[in-house]
């Protein structure tokens, strides 16, 4: 087994590992994996690599597990780490976590509820769950009146996040629609994703949510910690429905779960 940096011409291999990766686990429940085109994949993955760290088990030229990272400021996420079911249960999951851990001092990820292995071995690194991550769908119908106006981004990303997210904006904003509302900011994809969404304070989240929804009429889908209790309750009053498998939010210790924010997804947060 060898482990390698990430190359651009993986990534068609990467996406195959993880689909095989998450159908394994979702399959059994009988739940719907995750699906992400081959594009929409590889453009996360490939924004990761260039701005984080990426690396790739191989296996007799086949890759068959891979891991990345993205450090902002002094917090450390896990992006991504699957093993191809194949190859469980060799160590490749941990020697891939070892690769792309880094030394920054504060630490989070998101994963899959149902995921009891790989939970079990981010809680021995110091990764513990802090709050479920609640993906809701469907039509909204809410009247919210927000009015868009000029926001300092790196001013609420402090707030929301804890950290600087100028880097990402760049790609968010190449492919999705930002919003800003004064205190707060949004961004709408073209599939109809809307995330993230971060405010100054949870109120100015939870109205730039609000508002996002009262202009949008087809489904969406958007992802709010469940520690932003007042963004769910935007989502609620919105009439969305409550996908069946939540995820984790995992910090290391002395970090706390975000009160305004909904994040843009597992990858990016």
């Amino acid at each position: 087994m060898e482990l390698r940096p990430t190359t651009p011409d993986d990534l068609p291999e990467l996406h195959s590992v993880f689909s095989d990766a998450v159908r394994s686990v979702f399959q059994p429940h009988g739940f719907d994996a995750p699906a992400p085109s081959l594009e929409a994949f590889a453009n996360l993955q490939e924004h990761v690599r260039v701005t984080g760290t990426s690396m790739v088990a191989v296996d007799d030229s086949r890759v068959v597990g891979f891991g990345s990272a993205w450090t902002r400021d002094d917090h450390w996420f896990l992006a991504s780490l699957f093993v191809s079911p194949t190859a469980q249960g060799r160590g490749v999951g941990p020697a891939l976590l070892d690769a792309v851990w880094g030394d920054a001092g504060h630490r989070l990820t998101i994963t899959d509820s149902i995921q009891p292995v790989s939970n079990v071995l981010y809680g021995r690194r110091g990764l513990i769950p802090a709050t479920p991550v609640l993906t809701f769908t469907g039509v909204p119908a809410i009247d919210a009146g927000g009015v868009e106006s000029e926001a300092d981004l790196a001013a609420i990303d402090r707030a929301a996040y804890g950290f600087d997210r100028a880097v990402d904006h760049r790609l968010w904003a190449s492919v999705a629609r930002r919003t800003t509302w004064g205190d707060a900011y949004s961004y709408v994809f073209p599939n109809g994703d809307i995330g993230p969404v971060a405010g100054l304070t949870e109120e100015a989240a939870a109205e730039a949510l609000a508002s996002e929804l009262a202009r949008t009429t087809g489904p969406i889908r958007v992802r709010v910690l469940g520690s932003a209790r007042t963004l769910v309750e935007v989502a609620l009053r919105a009439r969305l429905r409550l996908g069946p498998v939540p995820g984790f939010l995992l910090v290391s210790r002395g970090l706390e779960a975000p009160r305004a924010l909904a994040p843009s997804g597992y990858l990016l947060y």
